[in-house]
Formats: C-alpha cells, structure tokens, sequence
C-alpha cells in the first residue's frame, strides 16, 4: 500500500509545485503591467481549476485594470466565493469590486463592496486604499447631507447650494462640456461624478487634498464652487481622447488651463509675473523640469503655450501628441517646425 501512496503523493505535490510557479509567473506579469498576457496565460489554467481565488484574481484584476470593468465583475465575484480565509485576495476583488461597480454607474453595489473589503480588513494597503475610495467617490458618512443631481454628462454632488443656484450651476458646466469635449471627441466611461464644495476646510479635513481636482481614472472632480467652469473638467474629457502614455505638467495643466472657459488675460498676467521677478521663460527647461517653477507663472504660461500650439499645428496633430505630452515625442509628431515655434512664443512673451 505504502508504494502505491507514496508515488501518488509525489504526483500530487509535483502538479501543485508546477501550479504554483504558473501563478507566480502569472503574477509578475501582472505587475508588470501586461495585461493582455496574464489574461491570455490565466485562462487556460483556470479551465483546469475554474474555483482557484489567485487564476480568477488575476483575470479580474486585469480586466479592471484595463478598464474593462464588466468582464472583470464575474471572476473577482469569484474570488470572493471561493478565498475561504478571508485573505488578501478577498479583501482586494471587494476593492476591485467596488471600482467596477462605480464606473459601471451601480453605485449601491461600489458602496457595498467598498464597505465589505475595509470591513474585512485583512490586509493594510487594500483597506486604506478602499478608504480612501470610499472619501473620493461620496460614500462617507460626511457626504450623508449633499444633495445629488444628474444631468446629460454628469453626476453632481453639492455640499450647500440652493435649488435656484444649482440649476445655473449645473447648466453652465453642461454647456463647458459640449463645448470641451466639441474639441476632444471624448467617448467617456460614465458620467463625470462632480462633488462641488463649498468650505475649502471641510475637502482638507475629509479629503486630504487641496481643491479642485480631478481623477480622470474614476470621471471625478473635486471642486470649490467658486472654481473655473472648465479646468478640471477638461483633465476628464481629455484624457479619454487617446491613449494615455506619459503626462508633463506643461502640456496636461496647459491644457486644463487653455480650456477653463474663462477671459483672463494670461499673456498680461506671465509678462507681469515675468517683469516682477525680472525672469525669462524657456519653455524646455519648464517642460523638463516643471516642479522647480512657480503655479504663478507655469499656469498661465501653459495654458498660452498650448493654445498657441492647436493654433499653430491644429486639432488633430495636437490630440495625436497628446497621449505622450514629452518633448521627444512633440518633435516626431510636429518635426523640426517645433524648435522654430518654441522660439517665436518665447521671443513673444520674453519680449
């Protein structure tokens, strides 16, 4: 007996051994981001053991990731099922959960799922990222009071605003879209969830951030109530107008700033800033290094770069640039009419 037990025990234990390296490697491609593979390579295995938590973490997770909320629903729903100790997978297929729900517009069931992996608790980054998910997308008992308003293109949220006031607010903001997005051609995932504040203090306290500010992964702004009509709406919209490779301050905050829908004059605004501080602008050395400049004048000064720049080499070259904002990938996209430009707009303000 013992020789027919022993050579099956070590059958057993050799399948297992293999199973786990495939998930191992399965994982490393996971985090390095190739999606497509760790769905490809995951499935196949998951035929074989279609109740395993790790295969149905990973497709799903994958899935989520590459905002492909719906199929990602089904195998992290297993994950749930089938993770009997409550481990980490669980707690990040409810974090997941949650996020797919949110941008799926099921917004009863993202709050659920939020709730269920901060509840579980069982591992540090998953509750805290759920928490932090859960202050970003309204679900906090802090929000209990706002007051919730849909319209054609968004989801608004008002901590304190009359009902006569909301009607103009909301209208105003559904007219800077269509014209925005007139430009950008966006085909959004959901409804822009806006959260309009109005104490400063309060979105500090709860949010531990500064107002406004989007994140265009989830279609959220965060925003004072006073705050331009469209900056932050436009980090939404433009960033579904492509594929989203690298962001610079200079190209993505100029493009918030050219189409904010507001009349100040920023040329008269980077000259003064410019004279004050006796300064000369150099636009590649602000768009390599566009921390070490103050909002003052980088905000202003990109949003007339930019605005320059559509008017120069038009919309469509420009939203074919703007999935990879680096100085590299401007010159192969605009050539050498690019260094020129540069030049004629730095001769312009400088001057």
């Amino acid at each position: 007996m013992k020789t027919i037990i022993t050579p099956v025990f070590v059958l057993l234990s050799l399948i297992a051994f293999g199973q786990n390296n495939a998930i191992s490697d399965l994982w490393k491609l996971y985090g390095a981001r190739d999606f497509e593979s760790a769905i490809e390579k995951a499935k196949p295995l998951l035929n074989n053991d279609p109740n395993n938590a790790d295969l149905n973490l990973i497709i799903g997770r994958a899935y989520a990731d590459k905002a492909d909320y719906q199929n990602a629903v089904p195998y992290l729903l297993k994950t749930t099922e089938n993770d009997t100790n409550n481990s980490w997978r669980k707690a990040w297929a409810y974090n997941y959960l949650g996020t797919c729900y949110f941008m799926l517009q099921k917004y009863e069931e993202a709050e659920k799922y939020l709730n269920e992996c901060i509840k579980l608790n069982a591992t540090k980054n998953a509750t805290n990222d759920a928490y932090g998910k859960s202050l970003l997308f309204g679900y906090n008992e802090f929000y209990n009071s706002w007051k919730i308003v849909e319209t054609e293109h968004f989801r608004f949220h008002f901590q304190k605003m009359n009902d006569e006031d909301i009607a103009i607010y909301t209208s105003v903001r559904e007219k800077a879209f269509t014209k925005i997005n007139g430009f950008f051609n966006s085909a959004l995932p959901k409804k822009i969830d806006f959260f309009v504040w109005e104490s400063r203090d309060d979105a500090k306290s709860v949010l531990k951030a500064n107002l406004g500010f989007a994140k265009p992964e989830f279609s959220i702004v965060h925003s004072h109530y006073q705050q331009t009509k469209g900056h932050e709406m436009t980090h939404v919209i433009s960033n579904y107008s492509t594929t989203m490779l690298a962001k610079t301050g200079l190209i993505n905050e100029g493009t918030a700033v050219c189409f904010d829908q507001t009349t100040h004059d920023k040329e008269k605004i980077v000259k003064g800033w410019l004279k004050a501080n006796s300064k000369k602008v150099a636009i590649k050395e602000i768009w390599s290094n566009w921390g070490a400049y103050p909002t003052e004048l980088t905000y202003p000064l990109s949003g007339l770069f930019v605005k320059a720049l559509i008017e120069k080499f038009g919309q469509e070259k420009f939203i074919a640039f703007f999935g990879d904002q680096s100085y590299e990938h401007a010159k192969t996209v605009f050539g050498d009419e690019l260094d020129k430009f540069i030049n004629t707009f730095e001769g312009k303000i400088n001057s």
